[in-house]
């Protein structure tokens, strides 16, 4: 059996994450209206991979684990994890799709569907993230 941790969700957003209440770090992105898939994909280049190429060996499985698992989930509410690392800018109007992205960035053409997740069990462990 696989463990996956939602928190690894957030942690992918790291570099990110609390942007949301720097007010130069908001005027930035309002300025470049952000709105279409390439314009995302550019930020998750250039602040999300980078800070997933240095992650242990373990935290990047971990971390592509939990990410497989709830792409491939039907319920997850993709906005509320979103917004909730507040970053300086909005979800596209799809917030899944900002995740989908994300993966296809950082792992490629690799699939990221899971045909059983009965294999999966979730351990919802907030300081797992931040463990070295």
């Amino acid at each position: 059996m696989e463990i996956v941790n939602p928190y690894f969700l957030h942690d992918l957003l790291s570099p990110i994450t609390g942007l949301g209440d720097d007010d130069e770090a908001v005027s930035f992105y309002k300025s470049q209206k952000i709105k279409s898939e390439k314009q995302y994909r550019n930020i998750i280049r250039k602040e999300l991979v980078g800070y997933f190429n240095g992650l242990s060996d373990i935290k990047k499985e971990k971390s592509k684990s939990s990410l497989r698992y709830y792409l491939t989930k039907n319920d997850v509410d993709w906005a509320r994890v979103f917004d909730s690392c507040l970053p300086p800018f909005d979800p596209p109007q799809i917030a899944r799709d900002f995740f989908i992205w994300l993966w296809e960035e950082l792992f490629g053409g690799e699939n990221y569907l899971i045909s059983d997740l009965r294999q999966f069990k979730v351990v919802a462990d907030i300081h797992e993230p931040n463990r070295p």
